[in-house]
């Protein structure tokens, strides 16, 4: 089995079982999301995606570290993410996603634009905080095993 649908596989498993009536799962049984949060997950045969809305990292683990895929999947679902919208007049143009880390870090998830039809208006914009999905002391365990797996398999 390929580490992406592996992970995505495991990543599906701990979701189920700690968001029991949140989580969806769509038809093709490889994209997640939960449920009311904008958090999504998906894999194909070369990567695994982690997103928050339209903001997403993808990860090919021929590039890619396992362990960052892994660390980006838990922090999304454990800490507070800070939402940035940019605008010109009514209409969002920019979005930009971080995580809030401890020490005062942040990894950033994404930022997705437009061509802002209203170029010549003032920019604006407008935060929001999302709050963490699930405590991070209910999934180290696992945190820990895929770490653990993504290690071996270096």
């Amino acid at each position: 089995m390929k580490p992406n649908q592996y992970l995505f596989d495991k990543i599906k498993d701990l979701m189920k079982n700690v968001f029991k009536e949140d989580l969806i799962e769509y038809e093709d049984g490889n994209s997640i999301t939960l449920k009311d949060t904008g958090f999504w997950v998906s894999v194909d045969q070369k990567e695994l995606t982690i997103g928050l809305e339209f903001n997403h990292i993808h990860y090919n683990f021929d590039y890619d570290s396992m362990e960052d895929a892994i660390d980006t999947f838990f922090l999304t679902l454990t800490k507070r993410k800070k939402i940035t919208n940019y605008s010109k007049g009514s209409q969002v143009f920019k979005t930009k996603v971080v995580i809030e880390l401890d020490n005062n870090e942040i990894l950033d998830l994404g930022l997705t634009s437009t061509i802002p039809l209203q170029f010549w208006k003032k920019t604006k914009s407008e935060t929001s905080y999302s709050d963490e999905f699930v405590n991070e002391n209910l999934v180290t365990a696992e945190w820990k095993e895929l770490i653990n797996y993504a290690q071996q398999r270096v």
